[in-house]
């Protein structure tokens, strides 16, 4: 077989490869011998994949898109130096930079549309592979012991993780449902499974953020319409929304209580947050390091006096329930001022797109950040892990940066001469596959 057939064959596999990866990093569940032996592929893995597509160039590009999320990625290494647990901090952010090269990958290879396609794929997958190893292996699918006891978890490693990862399904699908007419009995028929699976998940807090999240559909719609029906509607529904906020703030306790399942201090965590937070004071600027706080005496008196000692007993890292607590204690306020920055302009830029571009893929990054934002207020899934989650937010970060630079061109281009030939095929080259 000459060399040009063998690279053909492994362009064919690539998608597969990436498939696994993703997969793999959603959080499937594994035997402990099984998530050593994937962690060590996941690196040189990533080097085939790259080394495949030949795309070096185009993942220096995408790496300078987001300087905010780059110099993130910079300080979890760096944050070494100031360390409370250094041997811990000097081996772990190996996997957060891991997670954040692949999420750049992802994006010059693939673009939005290639994601969105994907995700879908793997998404339907894991629903589907949920729903039978809940029937025909319910002691592997289901929860068998504790407080949870049949309470849903499916292929992944835990309950909150599962209920996640449906939500994330149940948006994807819907979505390319809207745009792809010819399968939309199958993919919405597979959100329903999605939906059915995440009910039986009671992940309350991942159905309340899918619902909030899904209350922004119509402005699916209302982008595509002319300038003063779009005006009007968005008036329409900023006033729709300040009445449910204000009706939601009337009935909180009954909202939290008898809805959510929880108690007013959301079971107890807005006493321990507290607690984090006067920690996290204590290195206010930088942080206790990444990976350090949980792993240090820093952290000795809420795993001890709290009802964090329930998993610390167990030998189970602990963190903080929130995303962005933890990356406030890990490193400190300038790290957290750097993602919210970045978050920031993927949503700016993002906004500016769809007005610009009206791509349901588009429209997909928006609703899937305002998702995970939403869950990352009750747990530490995406912000700064090295989890699959985190690759999809670098991401849709760098998609968007490259595609909000394509486009400011061709509108400077457009103002100034309107006969000038647009300079989105000259750009394309960031994106092999594009969108």
């Amino acid at each position: 077989m000459k060399l040009r057939d063998l690279h053909l064959l492994a362009l064919k596999l690539e998608p597969w490869l990436v498939g696994l990866y993703l997969i793999y990093f959603l959080g499937v569940a594994l035997p402990p011998v099984g998530v050593r032996i994937a962690n060590a592929l996941s690196y040189p893995l990533l080097f085939v994949l790259i080394l495949i597509s030949g795309c070096w160039r185009q993942l220096l590009f995408g790496m300078t898109r987001d300087i905010p999320l780059l110099l993130l990625h910079v300080m979890s290494v760096v944050s070494i130096l100031w360390s409370v647990a250094p041997e811990f901090t000097a081996d772990e952010p190996k996997a957060f930079l891991r997670a954040g090269i692949f999420g750049v990958y992802l994006a010059v290879r693939f673009g939005l549309s290639g994601q969105m396609m994907m995700l879908a794929r793997i998404l339907a997958i894991s629903v589907i592979l949920s729903l039978m190893v809940g029937i025909a292996l319910p002691a592997y699918g289901i929860e068998t012991t504790g407080e949870s006891v049949g309470v849903w978890k499916g292929i992944f490693g835990f309950k909150n993780l599962f209920a996640s990862n449906m939500a994330f399904a149940v948006l994807t699908l819907m979505l390319l449902g809207l745009s792809r007419p010819r399968w939309r009995g199958l993919l919405w028929g597979l959100c329903a499974i999605a939906f059915t699976l995440l009910l039986l998940s009671r992940g309350r807090t991942a159905l309340a953020s899918l619902l909030i999240t899904l209350c922004l559909l119509p402005f699916l719609g209302i982008v595509k319409q002319y300038y003063k029906t779009r005006v009007v509607s968005v008036a329409l529904i900023l006033i729709v929304s300040l009445m449910v906020g204000l009706l939601i703030f009337v009935n909180l306790r009954f909202i939290v209580v008898d809805v959510l399942g929880k108690n007013l201090e959301f079971n107890g965590r807005l006493p321990i947050w507290t607690m984090m937070l006067y920690k996290g004071m204590e290195h206010f600027w930088f942080g206790h390091g990444y990976a350090a706080f949980w792993t240090s005496s820093a952290a000795h008196q809420i795993l001890t006096q709290t009802w964090a000692y329930d998993t610390y007993r167990l030998g189970i890292r602990f963190n903080a329930h929130n995303g962005y607590i933890d990356l406030f204690l890990q490193l400190g306020i300038v790290g957290l001022a750097l993602y919210l920055i970045s978050l920031v302009t993927v949503f700016f830029r993002a906004t500016y797109l769809m007005l610009r571009q009206k791509t349901v893929e588009i429209f997909w990054v928006l609703q899937t950040l305002v998702l995970t934002s939403l869950l990352s207020f009750a747990d530490s899934l995406s912000v700064g892990t090295g989890s699959a989650l985190w690759s999809l937010y670098v991401a849709f970060a760098t998609s968007i940066a490259i595609q909000y630079r394509r486009q400011k061109i061709d509108d400077r281009l457009n103002d100034g001469n309107s006969s000038a030939p647009s300079l989105a095929p000259t750009l394309s080259a960031v994106n092999l596959k594009g969108s």
